[in-house]
């Protein structure tokens, strides 16, 4: 069939007519997808995991570090020149009052204190001859100021010779244990020389310092206890609370006073005495939580009514084998026990509370805290 010009003019009309029916499809707006609704300001806040906890009343200590020592020492010496002719106590032996520890070579110190009694008795009866005479009136006085004068010359001879002798046997002045042995069997020592130490442990003293600040806080004879090596606690008295500060370390010394009948202790065991102060109030956490501020302040970070971080400035009370007791927080208070180390003062956060079936660490990583 042979197309014309009208049928040429139908055909280009009705393509026409297509492409803007196409193109009108095409241009149309595409119909609105559907959004999330908008996190509140709380839900999209950084969560921490919290735990209340309400001050109770404790008894803080001051605690002072330092060691054992005897109450008294004595370090025994030699009144005269002589040989070491027995040695009766060993080293680390206890040794009662009076006891002889060491005994020198006399020598002929024995007959000089015979030859010295003979020689007083010898005097005494001159002298009673010379009262005698004396009263008699057959003698004068001068003779019988000078029988006086012998006879007290006999008699201070006698205790300077009984004295020398005495000298030989070193005997302990005070009960204690022996230490520090100098001496051996033949030795010859001079005046002077150590031949003992004598340490008395009853009472035992543990000596510490305490801090210029603290110090006012110790009492002398007031009741304390110590903490030995071993973890025993004893009790005792504050002896003595020093009135003068060391130069270098302007501390002062305290000593306290324990009884020990039974004389087992050694010098120089580390101790602490631990001195009771006035009640306060505080709470007992995990060393963990706490931290420090820039300005180098020791606090801890809890969430207050408006679900933001504070840093709370607290000072230590007591250390125990489960935590430590501290102070300065309010009464009531929500401890962020859980991402503590990726919030600071101010922020905001979202308080989650612990699970009670769960044992959770008071440690944790960031990743654990955004897990939904």
């Amino acid at each position: 069939m042979k197309l014309n010009k009208s049928h040429y003019f139908a055909i280009g009309l009705a393509g026409l007519l297509s492409l803007w029916m196409v193109s009108g499809v095409a241009t149309k707006d595409p119909q609105p997808q559907p959004t999330a609704p908008a996190l509140s300001a709380t839900e999209s806040a950084f969560p921490v995991q919290v735990q209340r906890f309400q001050n109770k009343e404790v008894s803080p200590e001051l605690i002072l570090h330092g060691a054992t020592q005897a109450s008294r020492t004595v370090h025994l010496s030699s009144e005269i020149s002589g040989a070491v002719k027995r040695i009766l106590k060993r080293e680390g032996e206890f040794v009662k009052a009076g006891e002889t520890v060491v005994e020198l070579d006399a020598q002929d110190k024995p007959q000089q204190v015979e030859q010295a009694k003979a020689l007083l008795k010898q005097r005494k009866l001159e002298h009673a001859a010379s009262q005698n005479l004396y009263n008699k009136g057959l003698q004068n006085d001068t003779a019988l100021a000078q029988s006086e004068v012998l006879l007290a010359q006999a008699n201070a001879q006698l205790k300077q010779l009984q004295i020398q002798l005495d000298a030989t046997r070193i005997k302990a002045p005070f009960s204690g244990v022996l230490e520090n042995r100098k001496i051996e069997l033949g030795t010859y020592v001079q005046r002077g020389d150590p031949v003992f130490s004598v340490l008395d442990y009853d009472p035992f003293i543990i000596s510490a310092h305490v801090s210029e600040k603290d110090v006012a806080s110790v009492n002398l004879n007031s009741k304390a206890q110590g903490r030995l090596i071993t973890g025993e606690i004893v009790e005792g008295r504050i002896r003595y609370v020093s009135s003068i500060a060391a130069k270098t370390t302007r501390t002062f010394t305290v000593e306290l006073e324990v009884p020990n009948p039974n004389q087992r202790m050694a010098d120089g065991l580390t101790a602490d005495i631990l001195l009771p102060l006035s009640n306060t109030q505080g709470i007992l956490v995990s060393p963990a939580l706490l931290s420090l501020d820039e300005q180098g302040s020791l606090g801890i970070k809890y969430v207050d009514l408006d679900n933001r971080v504070v840093f709370g400035k607290v000072q230590l009370i007591k250390a125990q084998a489960n935590g430590v007791w501290i102070s300065g927080l309010p009464s009531n208070v929500d401890v962020i026990t859980i991402g503590q180390s990726f919030v600071s003062s101010g922020d905001a956060v979202r308080p989650v509370s612990p699970q009670p079936s769960i044992n959770t660490p008071e440690v944790a990583t960031k990743d654990e805290l955004v897990q939904p």
